[in-house]
């Protein structure tokens, strides 16, 4: 049985090498760790895009039903990708919605819910993702 969210990855894999294959710069940062493994500090988000006409920071997540139940993490990632947001750059979770349905929701998006005191998100609404596609290239 693949791990949990390996298509997924995949799919943004895909996409990454794309964008390496048109001259852009894409990758997925890492946790911060010590030589042996041990855990310091996660990341402030998954991805980095960096094109000409398309700069973008996201950070990718999967929920098994139809509403992404944000937690703290959530959070303090949304305040890192804001920062980026007001550099100019494209800020958003990328949201995997029961397996299939990706789903692209701006970090505005998210602060404007949780100014609401609220924490869940619905799928529906947010725009769907297909970056290949926006980039004018064939879908996978």
């Amino acid at each position: 049985m693949p791990r949990r969210g390996y298509q997924f990855e995949n799919q943004i894999k895909k996409v990454c090498e794309y964008v390496e294959a048109i001259g852009g710069h894409a990758h997925k940062n890492h946790a911060e760790r010590l030589q042996d493994g041990t855990y310091i500090k996660g990341e402030p988000f998954d991805y980095e895009i960096f094109l000409p006409n398309y700069k973008a920071v996201f950070d990718a997540k999967e929920c098994k039903t139809r509403e992404w139940h944000m937690v703290e993490k959530d959070i303090r990632q949304c305040d890192e990708m804001k920062k980026c947001k007001n550099a100019g750059l494209k800020a958003y979770f990328l949201i995997c919605f029961e397996g299939h349905d990706v789903r692209m929701i701006d970090v505005d998006t998210v602060i404007a819910v949780l100014r609401r005191g609220r924490k869940t998100i619905r799928a529906e609404g947010n725009p769907d993702w297909d970056l290949i596609r926006i980039l004018g290239g064939k879908t996978l």
